[in-house]
């Protein structure tokens, strides 16, 4: 039994860290044919999550989280983006500053279908620095 639970952890883990590119025309290669690296840069940071759905009907469910520690304030800007003309285009951009250690942000939007689209999001923990 303790075997299954780490299992399960371990597999609830892997999840949480993959990232899965979400093409809307059920391509499975960039039209561009270039491969964003991304780079971390943690510092309070504990997690950082994003999670991009797409369903069959078209609606767009948008999420991305932040747990960080030690840090007075979160910004998280998170956009929609679609891939057209030869680049990456801009269709939405949500921001959200929260108080704390904890930030979400959550949006669904409804898009065409025969074009790929990505979500792209940046956080920002913020430590203030006493004057004195």
């Amino acid at each position: 039994m303790r075997i299954k639970k780490i299992s399960v952890l371990c597999f609830c883990l892997v999840l949480m860290i993959s990232v899965i590119p979400i093409y809307a025309n059920g391509d499975s290669e960039p039209l561009d044919g270039k491969v964003d690296i991304i780079q971390p840069n943690f510092t309070n940071i504990s997690v950082f999550s994003n999670n991009f759905e797409i369903t069959d009907k078209g609606k767009a469910m948008l999420t991305s989280s932040i747990t960080a520690r030690n840090v007075d304030e979160i910004m998280i800007s998170m956009y929609l983006q679609r891939y057209q003309s030869g680049g990456w285009r801009i269709l939405k951009r949500w921001t959200t500053t929260q108080f704390g250690n904890i930030a979400v942000l959550g949006e669904i939007w409804y898009l065409a279908s025969g074009y790929q689209y990505r979500m792209l999001s940046y956080a920002y923990a913020y430590v203030y620095q006493d004057a004195g």
